[in-house]
């Protein structure tokens, strides 16, 4: 296994190169975006409405050609939402197979992310521009795998857009030129939040059915399987963590914490995290991420410099002497660009494949996705996880430490059971 590096320009890249890439195109006669979307679930029906909104707003076109899903009711859902034929709504673990026969242009991957580095691979191969919901892993060897597909898509010459949306956030795009000339002075911690509940409801609950397969009720009840999704710190904090590896502008380097599994009653997944990430040169972001209805809510990214602290999306600055001011903003960096930030996310990806100045998001979101694993099987393990066990140390038990429920395993037919109703255990090498 090669070294995998990481830099820094990776995390200093957001409002620079979002500048180079034209939001608005004149001059040009208008040009019919084919997609199709692999993964039909509210995220990718998401995704499908907004390239469309986003093409429309450039002054060209996105139409959907083919959709694919585990279930054939979501795929003809999801043809039938977007005006495609639905002899091209697709099914099964294969489908996605299928639309790579197509010709879209582009395909959204919105899947479970066990299977996100199987499914890019297959459209780096047949030529596909991609967009690739997060996380994009859900153990340190589908990591790697995609970090492999990442460098193929670069050799390719083909784009890929994450599902890190901030980086193309209105509000952080103001903010993160003025921080990285020191506002706030240098950053020296902070703590990230995404606590909240609703996690018990239909669309994340779903019971096991009679006519349910092992593969199926899986791919149904995806979220509450850390096989599956990652569980809730990688599947969903990552949005808070993404911006604190950005707007820090470098990657934790380790990292040690504690998780608990209290109410959930599917699956395997904890319901909360409290995480203490290890920048270096003496910088901790406490990572904080909670999924129980009844509780306090709060999202969002604080970060104390030596001259201020600033909550991320946010409009005060906090000075150590207990006043706050108005934030500085940066406007120019948010000239022609709209405030939704997954129609603008779209339109950003589609202004650089008319522009030939494509988007590389894929290690970005393949290094936040890292991030999150590393908190998450700190707290699985209850030891010290460093960046390099889960990239480049062999010897590491957490290099090796992937599930048993491989998204290969899907396309063979019915997957093995797995054991519900517990999570890992702390200090037990069999985690």
């Amino acid at each position: 296994m090669g070294q995998f590096v990481v830099s820094r320009r990776t995390f200093l890249a957001g409002a620079g190169a979002l500048a180079a890439v034209p939001s608005i195109s004149f001059g040009q006669a208008q040009r019919v975006f084919k997609f199709a979307l692999v993964g039909c679930g509210g995220r990718g029906s998401g995704a499908a409405a907004e390239i469309t909104q986003a093409a429309a707003r450039l002054g060209h076109k996105a139409v959907m050609v083919a959709a694919a899903d585990f279930f054939q009711d979501k795929a003809a859902a999801a043809c039938k939402a977007n005006g495609c034929d639905e002899k091209f709504a697709f099914s099964g673990p294969l489908a996605y197979k299928k639309v790579m026969e197509t010709d879209a242009e582009i395909v959204l991957l919105a899947t479970p992310p066990i299977f996100r580095a199987v499914h890019a691979e297959a459209c780096v191969k047949a030529g596909k521009h991609i967009f690739a919901e997060k996380p994009i892993a859900t153990d340190p060897a589908g990591l790697r795998h995609f970090l492999k597909v990442v460098e193929a898509a670069k050799a390719a010459k083909l784009s890929i857009l994450s599902g890190t949306c901030h980086r193309h956030n209105n509000a952080a795009l103001r903010q993160i030129g003025p921080v990285r000339n020191g506002i706030i002075g240098e950053i020296r911690g902070g703590v990230v939040y995404r606590c909240h509940g609703g996690m018990s409801t239909a669309n994340y609950l779903r019971r096991r059915r009679p006519t349910d397969s092992n593969a199926s009720y899986m791919a149904n009840n995806w979220y509450n399987f850390r096989e599956m999704s990652a569980d809730h710190l990688t599947e969903q904090a990552v949005h808070e963590i993404d911006l604190a590896n950005w707007f820090v502008g470098r990657l934790p380097e380790k990292a040690m914490g504690i998780g608990a599994r209290y109410q959930r009653s599917t699956g395997n997944t904890y319901d909360c995290f409290g995480i203490d990430y290890d920048y270096g040169n003496g910088l901790h972001i406490h990572a904080v991420a909670r999924q129980i209805n009844g509780c306090f809510d709060r999202c969002c990214a604080l970060l104390s410099g030596t001259t201020g602290q600033i909550d991320v999306l946010g409009s005060k600055i906090l000075r150590p002497d207990g006043k706050s001011e108005a934030f500085p903003f940066d406007e120019k960096a948010i000239e022609g660009r709209d405030g939704n930030m997954y129609v603008m996310e779209h339109a950003d990806f589609l202004s650089g494949l008319l522009s030939g100045n494509l988007l590389q998001e894929g290690e970005q979101v393949a290094m936040a996705t890292a991030s999150g694993l590393l908190g998450t099987l700190a707290a699985y393990s209850g030891q010290m996880v460093r960046m390099s066990d889960l990239l480049t140390n062999t010897e590491s038990q957490f290099y090796n430490m992937n599930w048993s429920v491989r998204a290969e395993d899907f396309e063979k037919g019915d997957v093995a059971p797995v054991e519900e109703g517990k999570g890992a255990v702390p200090g037990k090498p069999e985690n």
